[in-house]
């Protein structure tokens, strides 16, 4: 019997010694490959919250630090007395930057001839302020620097009261508390910058340079205080203007002054600084722009009223009737309409007159041009706009505008009428109605008689009393007006109801006063003017429609038929504004009397 070998008789058959190498060698290959698949899903787990948490952290060094510095040591210290040193310090709680031209010592330093009155170092934390002026005797000083100080890197302006020190024995005692308002609403504005200036000062010297001699920022309320205040007399300034420069930008800010010194050798409290928006600039013609077929005019301010004649003539023609409108743009713009054919380069002289709000004026003559084209209002037709929302309803005294986007070149006079019922038509007689200077405001002015109200249509009231309504309807037909480019106006039609007595009621009063000149004035709830009564002792506003309502007088100048609001620029306070100091709420069928004006 044939032998048989170990690898026969456990089933494996023949292999050779170099087969079993090779077959080793794969077993150990896939164990290595089977437990690095293994060690690769492991830490693929181990690193999932790892890569979650790094993706959810913020950029390194975190999130920007936006606290303010503050202040934590000074030399001198906040209170102290008899101060003499140069040097002053303020150190702060971070890595800070200057803004010079807003750090304040008041009362204002001598200024020394071509020097500085103090030069700065920064370091780190600390300001250090060295002085090339000597402290007045026997003064209370005041640093005021958070306006100037500021994180280095992330530019948080610093917050914190001012640092005081007097170079006496005491520190200055008065206090001064107010409020800042707005006079013709009466209403608080804040974040209104207070200025005292010291009526020893050359008030030339403080108006130019502005810089105050105390100063604080009204809080949000207009409340304001400013403490440790030198004996004397000051003048007074407010201002919203925000530029740090201390002075009062005419056209954009509003702003509050007292044309005498108020006594502060005492302190003073609830003072009132009332507040207007009035542009005192002179009124200037700043250029003149050629564009395709007009030309603008252009002037520092709005202009209220103008008038342009021409101081040439046109071939046969003579002069040519000049057709021109304040720019939508802005009421600062004049535009000219190149009507009469006048090429690219060549020039036509005309005198300007204009007007501005607080009726200060020039004259001035000007060459006009104008580029080929025709001007971009002529692409669109006739439009206009009521001046005044759509009252809810009317009186017998009626009065409207109507505001035209051109120059209008004739009118139709037969066009325009109020229609009642039965299309019956109520019309305008010629001194009814006006057109302005430049032909762009056609203003309405009508008493409805007894007779023709009782023209109007009559319409059942939507509301719950199901009371009858008497309406009428202004209609201005199509082509009753042609503007300056031949364009003509749709139809215009706006309906009115008239106000019923049964549906208001009245307020009643008196106005105890010397003063002679005044207007009474009823508001609305958006301080707009509803109603007005001139120069009446005893007073009565009729038919006023249910509403709150506030009242304000106006004390006008003898001669002047408009409210003045002053010039600052020569110390000329506005004209008072009083105003009754609650609310009046008006109801059906019911007067609110002994509403009282005294002054």
């Amino acid at each position: 019997m044939a032998r048989v070998s170990r690898w026969h008789r456990e089933g494996r058959g023949f292999e050779s010694p170099i087969l079993h190498q090779i077959k080793a060698y794969t077993f150990m290959m896939h164990r290595l490959i089977s437990v690095a698949v293994q060690l690769l899903h492991l830490s693929y787990l181990w690193l999932i919250p790892i890569i979650s948490c790094v993706a959810q952290q913020t950029p390194e060094g975190g999130p920007p630090d936006e606290t303010p510095p503050k202040l934590i040591r000074s030399f001198p210290e906040n209170g102290s007395l008899n101060f003499k040193g140069k040097q002053i310090r303020l150190t702060f709680d971070k890595d800070i930057a200057v803004e010079i031209r807003n750090f304040q010592i008041m009362p204002k330093l001598d200024q020394p001839k071509n020097k500085k009155a103090y030069s700065y170092t920064i370091n780190g934390k600390t300001l250090e302020l060295t002085l090339h002026v000597p402290l007045k005797e026997e003064t209370t000083y005041a640093i005021h620097f958070n306006k100037a100080i500021k994180d280095r890197h992330e530019g948080t302006k610093a917050t914190g009261d001012p640092i005081i020190f007097s170079t006496g024995a005491f520190i200055d005692p008065i206090t001064i508390t107010g409020k800042t308002k707005e006079l013709l609403t009466n209403k608080p504005i804040g974040e209104v910058s207070v200025y005292l200036y010291n009526a020893a000062r050359d008030p030339k010297e403080w108006q130019e340079k502005g810089i105050p001699d105390y100063y604080t920022t009204a809080d949000k309320d207009g409340n304001f205080t400013i403490k440790c205040i030198r004996l004397g007399k000051y003048y007074i300034r407010a201002t919203t203007g925000q530029n740090n420069t201390y002075k009062i930008d005419y056209e954009k800010d509003k702003y509050g002054f007292f044309k005498e010194t108020i006594d502060l050798n005492d302190n003073r409290e609830e003072v009132v600084i009332p507040l207007i928006a009035s542009d005192v600039r002179p009124l200037k013609l700043l250029r003149g722009t050629p564009q395709k077929g007009f030309f603008e005019i252009v002037f520092n301010k709005a202009v209220t009223h103008y008038e342009l004649t021409p101081l040439e003539t046109i071939g046969a023609k003579g002069k040519p009737q000049l057709y021109s409108l304040l720019s939508e743009k802005s009421p600062k713009i004049i535009n000219i309409y190149n009507t009469f054919g006048l090429l690219e380069g060549d020039a036509f002289k005309v005198k300007v007159k204009a007007e501005d709000a607080l009726h200060r004026s020039l004259e001035e003559s000007i060459a006009i041009k104008f580029k080929e084209g025709k001007a971009e209002v002529t692409k669109f037709g006739l439009s206009h706009r009521l001046s005044n929302s759509v009252r809810p309803s009317i009186c017998a005294d009626f009065t409207e505008s109507i505001l035209f986007n051109k120059p209008i070149k004739t009118f139709k006079e037969a066009g325009i009428y109020f229609e009642g019922k039965n299309q019956e038509k109520i019309s305008l007689q010629a001194n009814e109605w006006v057109w302005n200077d430049n032909q762009t405001k056609l203003t309405i002015r009508k008493h409805f008689t007894p007779e023709e109200i009782c023209q109007f249509a009559t319409k059942e009231n939507k509301n719950a009393s199901k009371l009858i309504d008497q309406i009428v309807t202004l209609q201005i037909e199509p082509g009753a007006c042609t503007a300056f480019d031949q364009s003509t106006n749709k139809k215009i039609i706006q309906t009115y109801t008239l106000r019923r007595k049964e549906a208001t009621g009245t307020i009643s009063g008196k106005v105890e006063t010397t003063t002679p000149y005044f207007i009474i004035e009823l508001l609305d709830e958006k301080d707009q003017c509803v109603d007005a009564i001139r120069n009446t002792k005893k007073y009565q506003f009729r038919m006023v429609p249910p509403g709150t309502y506030k009242m304000r007088l106006l004390v006008l100048n003898e001669a002047e038929a408009e409210w003045s609001p002053g010039d600052i620029l020569q110390n000329i306070e506005p004209n008072p504004v009083i105003f009754y100091e609650k609310e009046i709420n008006v109801t059906e069928k019911w007067e609110v009397a002994d509403i009282d004006f005294t002054f």
